[in-house]
């Protein structure tokens, strides 16, 4: 029978990261709704981070051809976001950019998102 070929392991982890990001970026904006002191705009920050990263979870997962473009303009927005900030969050978000732009280069993730079969 043939199969699917198996997603690779840097392919998965950055989707469960991201799957991560969509989880801790929705509870942010939760909090920020209801909290006595939250702002508006730091609530729809965070909304509208949690559907960037749900967008590139879903894309990655649905291994759909343009879905690495949609990861690397949100590594590349949280990576920015966090040199403001100039600590461990800084490491985390350079981590983030590094991790993904390697990830999704290897040759058996651009192989299986492009959906090309190569003979061994």
């Amino acid at each position: 029978m043939l199969r699917y070929p198996a997603m690779p392991t840097p392919v998965r982890v950055t989707v469960l990261v991201f799957a991560l990001l969509t989880l801790l970026f929705a509870l942010a904006a939760v909090h920020r709704l209801v909290a006595e002191s939250g702002s508006l705009g730091a609530a729809v920050f965070f909304a509208a981070m949690a559907g960037a990263c749900t967008l590139v979870t879903v894309s990655l997962a649905g291994r759909r051809p343009w879905a690495p473009y949609p990861a690397y303009a949100v590594s590349v927005l949280l990576a920015t976001a966090s040199l403001g900030l100039f600590g461990a969050i800084t490491i985390v978000g350079l981590g983030l950019l590094v991790w993904v732009l390697w990830a999704l280069n290897t040759r058996a993730s651009r192989d299986w998102i492009s959906g090309r079969r190569r003979l061994r």
